[in-house]
């Protein structure tokens, strides 16, 4: 499986395989595991390079031809979600 490098924001706890458009992450702690969507994925993606909120937010804007304070917006709620799910720390969802 894919790693995550320690300057993503994303836990120790957690790993993740790209299959296709989508991402499946599996909290090794909970053993629950998730799968993301195309888009989820794309900030995943970005999130296990260690970009930063503001690089991302550009990169959705452009991607998927939202606004950038609807992408800040988007990025925001669900870096909260991946946070509540203890797949991400909480500064990273700040």
């Amino acid at each position: 499986m894919a790693g995550a490098k320690q300057n993503s924001g994303i836990s120790a706890a957690v790993t993740w395989r790209k299959t296709g458009d989508e991402a499946v992450i599996l909290n090794l702690e909970t053993s629950e595991y998730y799968s993301l969507n195309e888009t989820g994925t794309f900030i995943w993606e970005l999130l296990a390079a260690g970009k930063p909120a503001a690089r991302i937010t550009e990169a959705l804007s452009a991607e998927y031809g939202v606004t950038a304070d609807q992408a800040a917006e988007d990025l925001a709620d669900f870096l909260k979600d991946l946070s509540k799910l203890k797949i991400l720390s909480r500064e990273t969802a700040k």
